[in-house]
């Protein structure tokens, strides 16, 4: 599918997603009908290679596509902003294994963090550990664990059939993504469904599978950030032109508050977006040139999502204010909006944290083995 057909399958999408919202929060993960009508529209492989049937997105494109999904529902956005950050990885397997895993559309969840251990063996390493943040792992058909290995560390494939999920997500905001604990115990894993840390030499040869993957992974999530904002100010513009707060004789889109409220709530807006593409553009030229990730380019672009993140929380925060006692119910739009942006800017990838580190290497201080 072209980019153009992806982002129309997304706002295909929207009415399912919107109709399933309650249902979502309720269960904790997104119901099963709904993640086939995404799966069947490669959205939740936006960064696949096209050699394996995947759409292969630039950056921007996948900003696109993951805004629509996250203004809609940002549990959605974020299952699919993760799902799109491991089908990057196909890019790094051998074509069988490759086809074994993402074929027919798969799913991958997985976790970054490296919790267990993978001990070479005969043919492969056998893998242990307990890891939390799964988002999405009830609808997947493998994840990809970052593990320790003896020689180096490692993503290692694994079949969901052979986890065990450990039901753990019970949180306030971004309830739908079923971002759970789950555990494997003694499995082997294939040496060919492995693929070094942060340091593969991907099979692909295009400027997507030169950029870093934790570039890669904080821009997804920072899309998730747009979109929620995004659909937190449309709430808010539907609501002032039909209330009328009490004590007030004038509706609340003819009050001075809410106009200042909203023009400030998009401004935020548009300058985290603004941000965020033209520090994609410029990591887009800096692969397409076939150079390795800069540490200046990999500063620029956490600088950019953890910015890009805060001021979306802002703009929500606005947005939460102006609306007054109508924005607290859980029910509504405003309060989802809230809970869900506020859980995303507590990721290592979007915290404000991310403000030093960036400064550290502005000042030519060493950042720290975290950064």
């Amino acid at each position: 599918m072209e980019p153009e057909a992806i982002e129309q399958a997304a706002r295909d999408a929207v009415p399912a997603i919107i109709a399933a919202r309650a249902a979502i929060d309720r269960a904790g993960e997104l119901p099963p009908a709904l993640v086939a009508t995404l799966r069947d529209a490669q959205l939740f492989e936006l960064w696949l290679p096209a050699r394996l049937g995947g759409p292969e997105l630039h950056p921007i494109e996948l900003v696109r596509v993951i805004e629509i999904l996250a203004a809609a529902d940002g549990s959605v956005g974020w299952c699919a902003a993760v799902a799109a950050t491991l089908s990057v990885l196909g890019g790094s397997l051998p074509d069988d294994v490759a086809r074994a895993v993402f074929g027919g559309h798969g799913i991958v969840a997985g976790a970054f963090r490296p919790k267990g251990r993978a001990v070479r063996v005969a043919g492969g390493y056998r893998v242990t550990g307990r890891w939390e943040f799964g988002s999405g792992i009830r609808h997947s058909g493998w994840v990809a664990v970052h593990a320790h290995a003896d020689d180096a560390m490692r993503f290692v494939f694994v079949p969901t059939n052979e986890v065990e999920v450990i039901p753990s997500w019970d949180v306030a905001g971004l309830r739908g993504t079923g971002s759970h604990d789950f555990r494997i115990d003694d499995a082997f894993v294939p040496e060919a469904r492995t693929v070094a840390a942060f340091a593969a030499r991907p099979l692909e040869r295009g400027p997507l599978y030169r950029i870093a993957l934790l570039s890669l992974s904080t821009t997804s999530l920072a899309a998730v950030c747009l979109g929620i904002a995004r659909s937190a100010i449309d709430a808010l513009l539907a609501l002032a032109a039909t209330k009328t707060p009490t004590g007030s004789s004038i509706a609340l889109a003819d009050q001075p508050r809410a106009q200042f409220a909203v023009g400030r709530a998009e401004a935020y807006l548009r300058a985290a977006r603004a941000h965020l593409l033209d520090a994609l553009r410029a990591q887009w030229d800096e692969a397409t040139a076939g150079t390795p990730p800069s540490s200046g380019m990999r500063t620029s672009m956490r600088l950019a999502c953890a910015f890009c993140a805060d001021a979306c929380a802002q703009a929500v925060d606005v947005v939460y204010q102006a609306a007054g006692a109508s924005a607290i119910f859980e029910a509504g739009p405003i309060a989802r909006c809230f809970r869900d942006v506020h859980a995303a800017t507590q990721h290592i990838g979007l915290s404000t944290d991310n403000y030093e580190h960036a400064g550290k290497v502005f000042f030519g201080r060493d950042p720290g083995a975290q950064f």
